[in-house]
């Protein structure tokens, strides 16, 4: 009934005018400071739905306009305007530059004006999100923001990343950032049904099934003043996404479109066929075996996998939206449709995307609020990491361990599946074109909500929002084309997951000036969120054949392995906030919430997490104004404390399995078992944080700079510690350690140019250094005091021993051979065992950045946006440089290890004995990468009632600078599936 009303006072609103003189109204619309013409200015009628938008001169028209009438004018970034018509046929309009000051930053449960934020928030707006087209919202932040990292673990369509703002603050529980999509808060933790019990099912990105073109803005909460408004769910950071929302005017139609060409960002240098059938002689010689190769040379390049497996792919994405309304009522509708084929064979991508965002003015008091978007995604997945000791290979490993000595088919024109040395035979092509892996998602995100103006600047929100997701997983794996397949004739699962997620959240807001120079906004609330799971799968095998897969489930002769899974929790919270102001200079922010978590024990589910944050703006004193320096100038800093109890549930309580058989009386009956101990006095992970910042302007606000320094320490980790053989278990969850990140932060904004000619530059850096203070009660053998999460403990590799004089002049390594690994003795004992082992790696990068250059002459743009992460370390492909291992393929530098007949060869021989875990594998992952480039160019005026056109050319992830020496795909993302190059070429269209 609701929309009926809405698509009524759509229809009639032209006609509830009163009948005056019309005429028809001309004009430009333009910038009030230089007098430059605005395109794309919108011009409505108050009180109407008539409105238009202004050509490349900034001219509009409007036909039948009462003598009366009040024109709307409204333009991105500058003051909206109201002009009366008058009874004049030629209206100019001058609107002002809004000041960066006076932006509008949404926080949580509230908005801001960015002069009074006492938080270190950073926001991404939808003018920057538009220059950059990706398949994944997650992907759009990536150098955006400082402090900030966005890690691909895999290149594939869907795959998934990591999010970390200021470090990783745990080190057991969950490290991902907070979201909150038009007011409902959720991770980008897999909600994907399980794989095999094989270990061959790779997770993909939540992030992937929503539509980034939808998205207007992104807040970055950073600090802990920012982030304590959602207590224990802040320690990570908060991620506030909103939507598009439609404005008082006609209907605005408008497409956006684009196809892309897509192929592996880089390959791998590996031995071609000669040089590993060389290799094999030289490890079979070292191993006193028969060499496999008569003659190495005839072989030549042999095959390249790399070129079987990977491809040159496409990928298009179409999005149509209608926006407008009247005053009483304005909308938002959008469709997409995404399709992205991956570079690895048998991959790629599909998404269904619609939305419906809807604002009804009731009456002057009452306010109908509504946010929905329904997404289908369908994934066809290949493996992005290997699973079951190897018994599958991810399409990474396929491609670049596979023996360029054997060929795709044998001489019977069959698929080749065995080569020298491998075990576990299978044809790197011809599995990946039989594997079916398929996911189906649908994803019904949506929130209603009803505001409510109870008195003069007091009101009350409430909405109910969901988030239902089922999911279902397919995969077949024959038995004639696979390893693991033929392990079990024929291996397939049917598994399926579904999700309700519902939300509640009142809250009241009220606002007050006193005596023209105290700002009061005070904010309270009550929110409860709940989530139930529900999954279930059957892992059949014994297929009568591959022809059918899954189909044929009910002639299989296995026992399918069948299990189901029923998980729930909730949480409760009390939130407050208040805001004050005296005379623009002094501000004062003070929050806190309390939560009431069912994951953890009665008696320690309730926590609380305040945060106080003060700011003086300098710049509204009369001795900061006459230095002429500053137009802006504030210092601010916060303390606060947030939490974390991202961990699986029921994890205080003592659980069962109840998979177990048992014999009485000679006959197998069901039994359980205790599989963990309760901990009553399991409780939130807390972090305590403060920070100092500093924000600047320059020149009008042409150039801004921001400054912070924080320090933040995650207390009583939620820490698995190892448990005595004695207790019956192995491990549990404690509260127990400390850990600390601490680092800087800058971000700079420059409008170096704003006449035709226009350029603007932003930047950010970010420092963050984390460390271990304490591990409590863990006796972990993976993290060190004093040193980040993700160092190792291993040997210092020292070159090789290239003779018999070099082994001979040393006493620490004994029973090696020329061509042998040297390594270091580091308590100079004289003795190698396993104290001369050294903290080693750099896991987490010292330094990221992000540039982003946007210059435009008239009708064209250009965007370059450049990122990068300087300082972090990390492995080689193990077995490609493991010249003691035969199975795979090996990199080609490893042509100039030492043999007999070379030397003076640097890189241990064939067959080496002496083959350790050591710093020989680490190397610099540090990177710069021209992430986007996009050349766009807006015609100007109306062609045949086309309002705005915009042709854009775009590459991404086009080069990557990297330390000499790295090895790999792309030090941003996995190995298992590379990453890929893109160039779209897209049309924008409005109506």
């Amino acid at each position: 009934m609701m929309y009926l009303w809405c698509l009524a006072g759509l229809c009639l609103a032209p006609y509830a005018q009163a009948q005056q003189p019309s005429t028809v109204v001309t004009g430009r619309v333009t910038d009030a400071v230089t007098g430059e013409p605005l395109a794309g200015a919108t011009v409505a009628v108050k009180g109407s739905a008539g409105s238009t938008q202004t050509d490349a001169n900034g001219a509009f028209q409007l036909s039948q306009i009462a003598e009366n009438a009040i024109l709307l004018a409204s333009f991105v970034g500058y003051d909206p305007e109201e002009v009366p018509v008058a009874g004049r046929a030629e209206v100019p309009i001058a609107l002002e530059p809004q000041s960066v000051l006076d932006e509008v930053v949404v926080v949580g449960y509230g908005t801001q004006q960015r002069k009074d934020l006492t938080g270190a928030v950073t926001s991404v707006s939808a003018s920057q999100l538009e220059k950059q087209p990706v398949a994944s919202m997650d992907m759009l932040l990536q150098g955006k923001a400082a402090g900030v990292q966005i890690s691909q673990s895999s290149g594939a369509p869907g795959g998934r990343t990591s999010i970390r703002v200021r470090g990783a603050s745990s080190v057991n529980a969950g490290n991902e950032p907070l979201l909150v999509i038009d007011g409902i808060p959720m991770y980008n933790s897999s909600k994907d049904p399980g794989g095999t019990s094989y270990g061959t099912f790779s997770a993909t990105n939540a992030l992937a099934s929503i539509n980034p073109n939808d998205i207007q803005s992104v807040e970055v909460l950073k600090d802990a003043s920012a982030t304590a408004i959602y207590g224990s769910r802040g320690s990570n950071g908060v991620l506030i996404i909103t939507t598009k929302r439609g404005k008082t005017g006609n209907a605005q139609v408008n497409y956006n479109g684009y196809y892309g060409w897509q192929q592996p960002h880089s390959r791998l240098d590996l031995m071609n066929g000669q040089e590993h059938a060389d290799f094999l002689n030289d490890w079979a010689e070292a191993s006193d075996l028969p060499k496999p190769f008569d003659n190495p040379q005839s072989i030549g390049q042999g095959t390249d996998w790399q070129d079987l497996i990977f491809r040159q792919a496409g990928m298009t994405d179409h999005q149509v939206s209608v926006s407008g309304g009247t005053e009483n009522t304005r909308y938002f509708i959008s469709g997409n449709y995404f399709n992205q084929d991956g570079i690895v064979i048998n991959s790629g991508m599909e998404r269904y995307a619609l939305r419906l965002n809807v604002d009804q003015q009731i009456n002057k008091r009452l306010k109908f609020i509504q946010s929905l978007t329904f997404n289908r995604t369908i994934n066809r997945s290949v493996p992005i990491a290997n699973a079951g000791a190897d018994n599958v290979r991810s399409a990474g490993e396929r491609a670049y361990t596979a023996s360029p000595t054997a060929p795709l088919f044998d001489e019977n024109g069959d698929y080749t599946v065995n080569w020298y040395g491998i075990s576990k035979p299978e044809s790197p092509v011809n599995s990946l074109l039989t594997t079916r892996n398929r996911l189906e998602g649908d994803n019904l995100l949506g929130n209603l909500g009803l505001e409510y103006t109870i008195a003069e600047g007091l009101t009350a929100k409430s909405t109910v929002g969901v988030n239902l997701m089922n999911r279902a997983n397919e995969e077949f794996y024959p038995a004639a084309t696979t390893y693991i397949g033929g392990l079990f004739d024929g291996l397939g699962i049917l598994a399926s997951r579904r999700i309700t997620n519902v939300l509640n959240e009142n809250v009241v807001t009220y606002r007050t000036e006193l005596a023209d120079r105290h700002r009061l906004e005070a904010t309270g609330g009550f929110t409860w969120q709940t989530e139930t799971s529900r999954s279930s799968s059957t892992q059949p095998t014994g297929f009568p054949n591959d022809l059918l897969g899954n189909n044929a489930i009910g002639g299989t002769t296995g026992t399918p392995a069948i299990a189901s899974d029923l998980t729930d929790w909730s949480i409760a919270s009390f939130l407050a906030r208040v805001n004050y102001q005296f005379n623009d200079r002094l501000l004062a922010t003070a929050t806190i919430r309390a939560d009431g978590s069912s994951k953890f024990a009665k008696g320690n589910q309730w926590g609380y997490f305040p945060s106080m944050a003060l700011g003086y703006r300098l710049s509204e004193e009369e001795f900061i104004k006459n230095t002429g320096i500053w137009d802006d100038l504030k210092i601010r800093g916060s303390y606060g404390v947030t939490g974390n109890q991202e961990i699986g549930n029921y994890q205080s309580l003592a659980r069962l399995v109840t998979n177990l058989l048992y014999i009485f009386d000679n006959q197998l009956v069901n039994g359980a078992r205790q599989s963990s101990l309760a901990n009553q006095a399991l409780t939130w992970e807390k972090s305590d944080q403060w920070d100092v910042g500093v924000d600047m302007g320059f020149w009008n606000n042409r150039l801004r700079f921001v400054f912070d320094y924080y320090k933040k320490n995650t207390n009583d980790l939620l820490f698995t510690i190892n448990l005595p053989a004695y207790s019956g278990y192995s491990t549990a969850l404690y509260n127990t350690g400390q850990l600390e990140n601490r680092g800087v932060e800058v971000e700079l904004n420059a409008d170096l140019f704003e006449n035709d000619f226009t350029w603007s530059v932003q930047g950010n850096y970010a420092y963050n250094r984390a460390k271990m203070v304490s591990l409590g009660r863990s006796a972990s053998t993976s993290l060190f005091v004093g040193h980040a999460p993700g160092v190792s403990l291993n040997y210092v590799y020292d070159g090789i021993f290239r003779n018999d004089a070099e082994i001979a002049a040393q006493s620490h390594q004994t029973g090696v051979k020329p061509g042998d690994m040297r390594y270091r003795d580091v308590n100079g004992d004289g003795v190698f065992n396993a104290d001369d082992r050294e903290i080693v790696g750099s896991p987490q990068p010292k330094h990221i950045f992000g540039l982003n250059n946007q210059l435009g002459y008239k009708g064209w743009s250009l965007g370059i946006f450049l990122q990068g992460e300087l300082g972090r370390e990390g492995n080689r492909i193990s077995r490609l440089f493991d010249p003691s291992e035969v199975a795979s393929n090996k990199a080609h530098e490893l042509i100039n290890r030492w043999s007999p007949s070379n030397p003076d060869g640097t890189l241990p021989r064939a067959g080496v004995a002496n083959w350790l875990g050591s710093t020989y594998l680490l190397q610099d992952m540090s990177y710069v990468k021209l992430r986007n480039v996009q050349l766009a160019y807006q015609v100007p005026g109306r062609i045949a009632g086309v309002s705005s056109l915009q042709v854009y050319l775009s590459g991404q992830n086009l080069v990557t600078f990297t330390r000499d020496g790295f090895f790999g795909y792309d030090p941003d993302g996995g190995n298992g599936y590379p990453t890929a190059s893109t160039v779209l070429l897209g049309l924008n269209i409005g109506f």
